[in-house]
């Protein structure tokens, strides 16, 4: 397949491969993205259009007004329209309208809506952006994560677009991702110089020595087990531990307050979280201020 946009008439080249002609494909499918000969990514969107319908054909069996599929159902449509938007999301606005009665009505079984819900409304209430703003997220995202990574192969392609005085001369011709990323991405105040690199470990990970964690406190329901077991128990594993340094860490959450602490024997140390972190994270964040001590 030659990828050409020349209107006027002209023969394809003949590729031989043992005395035998290579035949011309006008289109092919390349890691689930269909590719055409003119780079339109037309066939790849009815494709997918096709594809998503026979999602919603499940949805509409399942959902109803008061039971069935729910907002969180909508991962099966969204997981099919996200795959290559990197890729696909050149085509031409007019292509990638055919994508948008998908969603809307994705979400209008999700919802329980009625037909004449508007887009923008249902949109609001799942909590979910028009698939225009998805897909420049997610070229913002993959710049993001390229820029960490200069042995990239596309990492030139990106960050050192070509072209450029070209496709400024010809408006209507759509630009290389590496062009038109470039204005999103000093919106959001992005600098290479500040991007830590993307490093492989000269140890593979199945060598690394591997943590040692006991969870015997766990395997009693602290629901129905009386404190004076766990206590016992926890005696116990210091005695069997005694000879190590011991630290203990705890996060903890309440309302919009959340701190985590951790104490030893010389000390304890605390610090205040953001009110949006979770329990999760204050947990994680002491034991990041146990690395500290140690």
């Amino acid at each position: 397949m030659r990828f050409c946009r020349f209107r006027s008439a002209h023969p394809n080249p003949e590729l031989m491969l043992n005395g035998t002609v290579i035949p011309v494909v006008e289109q092919t499918k390349f890691l689930g993205i269909i590719f055409d000969n003119k780079l339109t990514f037309l066939p790849h969107i009815r494709y997918l259009k096709e594809k998503c319908v026979k999602a919603l054909n499940l949805l509409r069996v399942v959902a109803h007004t008061s039971w069935g599929a729910d907002q969180h159902t909508l991962s099966l449509v969204r997981s099919k329209l996200d795959y290559g938007s990197v890729v696909y999301g050149s085509a031409r606005e007019s292509n990638l309208r055919i994508l948008d009665p998908i969603q809307n009505h994705a979400l209008r079984l999700c919802l329980g809506a009625f037909r004449t819900s508007p887009a923008s409304s249902m949109c609001v209430q799942a909590n979910e952006p028009p698939l225009y703003i998805r897909r420049r997220m997610l070229r913002i995202q993959y710049s993001l994560r390229l820029g960490s990574s200069p042995s990239n192969p596309a990492y030139n392609t990106v960050f050192n677009a070509k072209f450029k005085a070209s496709f400024s001369s010809k408006p209507n011709q759509i630009p290389t991702l590496g062009i038109s990323i470039a204005p999103e991405l000093e919106k959001i105040g992005f600098k290479r110089n500040t991007v830590s690199r993307l490093s492989i470990p000269a140890t593979p990970p199945w060598l690394l020595r591997h943590d040692e964690i006991d969870l015997s406190l766990h395997s009693s329901d602290k629901a129905v087990t009386p404190p004076e077991v766990f206590k016992v128990k926890f005696y116990e594993l210091c005695d069997r531990f005694k000879i190590f340094y011991h630290i203990y860490t705890d996060g903890s959450k309440m309302g919009q307050r959340v701190s985590a602490a951790l104490c030893h024997k010389r000390g304890t140390s605390a610090i205040r979280l953001p009110g949006a972190t979770s329990i999760f994270n204050a947990e994680l964040h002491a034991i990041l201020l146990v690395l500290d001590v140690v």
